[in-house]
């Protein structure tokens, strides 16, 4: 869970960083106008800044990360830094049957998404030779779009998997697309597997 916390720390740095400028500005410009030298406003504004940032980072970086124990857990994962990262990227390759064509891979790929117990698939948007996106309510009000991209070379396929909210792209989601593509992953390769009859 801490190296969680740490990795949506690290995302948050550039808004840290605003708030620090502004807040910080601010009280330089206020500690200014009220008559205090430069120097002591300069120092008081970066000790204001400071102080705002590290508590910003803070709560954003500890909601972030219950949000995110909770995605887990409801998936039966574990949590770790890598739920931290927005979109959340999987590559599955397996070995597949001579002449088996990426719609034929895609299908098991939707088959497989579809038998998942939880994670539930909400929608299939697309589903074309090769391409596949589907939407899931996601854990908790995080809904995610998992995109699935199918590429074959002879007798290998490689499966190409990008997790993201699908409102808007954010810096962090509470882990919710790293535990939907987490709790997905392992079926779609067994699926793919199973199908090749390895």
């Amino acid at each position: 869970m801490f190296g969680y916390w740490l990795a949506a720390v690290r995302r948050l740095a550039v808004a840290v960083l605003v708030v620090v400028l502004v807040t910080g500005g601010a009280a330089v410009v206020l500690l200014v106008t009220d008559g205090s030298g430069w120097a002591g406003a300069l120092l008081q504004g970066v000790a204001v800044g400071v102080g705002w940032g590290a508590v910003f980072g803070c709560l954003i970086a500890t909601s972030s990360t219950v949000q995110a124990a909770r995605a887990a857990s409801r998936y039966g994962l574990v949590l770790d830094e890598r739920a931290a990262a927005v979109p959340a990227v999987g590559r599955v390759e397996v070995p597949i049957r001579p002449g088996t064509t990426p719609y034929q891979v895609t299908d098991t790929v939707l088959h497989a998404l579809k038998g998942v117990p939880a994670p539930r698939v909400g929608e299939v948007v697309e589903f074309t030779h090769g391409r596949l996106a589907v939407r899931y309510a996601g854990p908790g009000d995080v809904a995610v779009a998992l995109r699935v991209t199918v590429t074959t070379d002879g007798d290998t396929a490689a499966v190409e998997m990008t997790a993201a909210p699908a409102k808007a792209l954010k810096k962090l989601d509470g882990g919710a697309s790293w535990s939907v593509l987490a709790a997905v992953e392992p079926a779609v390769r067994d699926a793919l597997l199973a199908e090749a009859g390895v």
